[in-house]
C-alpha cells in the first residue's frame, strides 16, 4: 500500500482503495487486510478531508471505495472481497466448500451488514453522546452528523444493543467449535476472509491498547465509553483470536 492523492489515483490504472483515517473502522481495516493478506499492491487515498473530490470521483461520501482500471467503484464489502479474490494472490480468502462459503458470507454480513455488529456499535455510539450531551460515546458534532445518516432514534438504541450481544454471541460459538476441533480461526488452520473481519470489528468494541492502534484522543474515549453490557461480554476467544490476527496477519489499525 502508497498513499497518494486523490488526482493521482483517479488518473492510475490498477487497484486504488479509499479509506477512513483515524479511526479504525472496520470496513476499512476489512479492506485493507484482504488486500495485505492476498498480497495485492494498491494505491491508498485518505477520505478526509478529501471528501467531495472521492465523491466526485467515486460517487461515495463513505469508505471504503475500491477502484480497479476503469470498472465501476466499489462500495460494499461482499464486493471488494469478491474483486480481491478475482484478482487472485497469495491465497484464497474464501473458503472452498460451499457450506464454509456461504457460512463465510453470512456471518460476514451480520458483522459488516446494516443491522450488523458494526452498524450496531455506531449507533450506540450515536445514542451514547446523545443522551449525556457528548460526555460519552462520539464527540456532540460526530453525533450530530451521524444519526441522521444512519437513522438513529432513540428507541433504536435498545434493539442495536441486543444486535451487538446476539452477534458476539454467534461469532463466538462458531470461532469455538473451529478451536474445539483443534484449528486457530474460523475454517481451519490458515485465516480466511471472516477472520479479517472478526477481528477488525471486535478492535472496535473492545480496542488494542494505544501502543498498538494510536487514534485521536476523542475516537479512543468514545470506544471506551461504548455500552458497557457490549463491551463486558465479548467472548475471550473473540479477543485472543483478534490479537492473533494482529500479531501474524494484519497490520495494526491507524498506523498508516
Amino acid at each position: 500500500m502508497r498513499f497518494v492523492d486523490v488526482e493521482e489515483a483517479r488518473a492510475a490504472p490498477g487497484l486504488r482503495l479509499v479509506i477512513a483515517g483515524s479511526v479504525p473502522s472496520p470496513w476499512s481495516q476489512a479492506a485493507m487486510g484482504i488486500f495485505d493478506l492476498n498480497g495485492l499492491d494498491y494505491a491508498a487515498v485518505r477520505l478526509r478531508p478529501a471528501a467531495e473530490a472521492v465523491r466526485i470521483w467515486t460517487g461515495s461520501h463513505n469508505a471504503p471505495v475500491a477502484v480497479y482500471d476503469a470498472e465501476p467503484p466499489r462500495t460494499g464489502w461482499a464486493e471488494i472481497l469478491v474483486l480481491a479474490e478475482r484478482l487472485g494472490g497469495r491465497r484464497a480468502l474464501l473458503p472452498a466448500g460451499d457450506e464454509a462459503r456461504v457460512q463465510t458470507f453470512g456471518l460476514a454480513h451480520e458483522i459488516l451488514g446494516e443491522g450488523g455488529l458494526g452498524w450496531s456499535v455506531r449507533l450506540l455510539l450515536v445514542h451514547a453522546s446523545l443522551t449525556t450531551d457528548g460526555r460519552e460515546g462520539w464527540p456532540s458534532a460526530v453525533a450530530s452528523y451521524l444519526a441522521p445518516k444512519y437513522g438513529y432514534a432513540p428507541e433504536r438504541a435498545a434493539g442495536a444493543r441486543d444486535r451487538a450481544l446476539r452477534v458476539l454471541g454467534l461469532l463466538g460459538r462458531a470461532l469455538e467449535t473451529s478451536q474445539h476441533d483443534g484449528h486457530d480461526y474460523f475454517f481451519g488452520h490458515e485465516p480466511t476472509a471472516l477472520d479479517i473481519y472478526a477481528a477488525t470489528a471486535i478492535n472496535i468494541v473492545a480496542a488494542l491498547p494505544p501502543a498498538a492502534c494510536p487514534m485521536p484522543e476523542p475516537v479512543r474515549h468514545a470506544f471506551e465509553t461504548l455500552d458497557r453490557t457490549v463491551r463486558e461480554e465479548v467472548p475471550t476467544s473473540l479477543l485472543r483470536h483478534r490479537d492473533r490476527m494482529y500479531e501474524h496477519h494484519l497490520p495494526l489499525p491507524i498506523r498508516f
